[in-house]
């Protein structure tokens, strides 16, 4: 199957959380031997993880009639597609790396993963396609409720280009082991403003019984798309305290700093995104950033990774 190369590597560049997953915790057992959904991998091309040869030896010693298999019968016979997890020699769970072969897409799950010291860290994996991401975490006695949520923006008009998303469900078996089954799509044509078009929400639950105690393990992913229109040029001006320019930048979009130190004289400053529209008309689109020295003092702008979604890129803005 031809695939669509995508410019994202499968990374793990989120903080490990502790959390109370009893994954491979001895005594712990699933009521129904209910795999744990923990995300989604999402493809550019449908998965076909149909067995059709299992299927056909399964059913050859009798004839099939219409009215014998019915729609959902024969997930059965869908094959699942387990992960592999490079640990690149390191004891350190932040380097390892968890792909599924050759084929590519955007990483968005949680698993749960144990330590050189037997402890259980559950490991936010997203890739850069994957924004406004949110990993909620809650533990009480009656058991664990985890929750995902991330954006995916794109470019107006994907399928005119013949693009679709589709969101795979991953899942983490009791024994440690990843794998996804094949999920539905997602597709916009035409075009069309800035903004959330859509939400989809995959969910599961388990039950767990742990040294003669019952709990419940809820999990979530809600995927949002969202159109944004191409940036193709970034201007930054450092403005003073009279409006008057004292300094200007200009950036393809993707390859700003990771810091930038502001001139002494800089009172705010000013960006200049210009964008495409997909008839090529180009527009601009302007931000202010006042002075300040607390957390939230990051400037964030977007640049396409080549597939028809852009990823945001931080920059820290070092006032003196």
């Amino acid at each position: 199957m031809k695939r669509r190369k995508w410019t994202v590597a499968l990374g793990i560049y989120a903080a490990m959380l502790l959390c109370g997953c009893s994954l491979a915790v001895p005594g712990a057992e699933t009521e129904d031997g209910t795999d744990r959904l923990i995300g989604v991998f999402i493809t550019d091309e449908y998965l076909d993880l149909f067995d059709m040869d299992s299927f056909l030896q399964d059913h050859a010693s009798r004839l099939i009639k219409a009215n014998e298999i019915q729609i959902g019968k024969a997930s059965g016979y869908e094959q699942k597609l387990y992960a592999v997890i490079d640990k690149k020699n390191s004891e350190n769970i932040s380097d390892w790396d968890i792909s599924f072969g050759d084929v590519e897409g955007i990483s968005f799950f949680a698993p749960c993963l144990q330590e050189e010291s037997g402890e259980m860290v559950r490991l936010p994996v997203y890739s850069a396609g994957i924004s406004d991401s949110n990993t909620n975490i809650n533990v009480t006695d009656d058991g664990e409720k985890v929750s995902l949520q991330g954006t995916i923006y794109m470019v107006p008009g994907q399928m005119d280009k013949n693009i679709a998303y589709y969101m795979n469900p991953v899942y983490q078996t009791e024994d440690g082991r990843i794998y996804l089954t094949g999920g539905s799509g997602f597709s916009t044509s035409g075009e069309s403003g800035e903004g959330v078009h859509s939400t989809t929400t995959l969910s599961g639950e388990i039950k767990l019984t742990e040294n003669e105690r019952a709990t419940t393990e809820k999990s979530s992913v809600a995927v949002s798309y969202a159109t944004m229109h191409r940036p193709v040029k970034i201007t930054l001006y450092q403005m003073d305290g009279n409006h008057q320019c004292i300094k200007e930048q200009e950036y393809i979009p993707g390859t700003l700093p990771e810091s930038m130190e502001m001139e002494p004289e800089a009172a705010y400053l000013l960006t200049e995104t210009e964008k495409e529209r997909l008839s090529g008309e180009r527009f601009l689109i302007r931000e202010v950033y006042d002075r300040r020295e607390d957390d939230d003092n990051i400037l964030k702008t977007w640049y396409d990774l080549g597939n028809g979604i852009l990823a945001g890129q931080e920059t820290t803005l070092e006032w003196k």
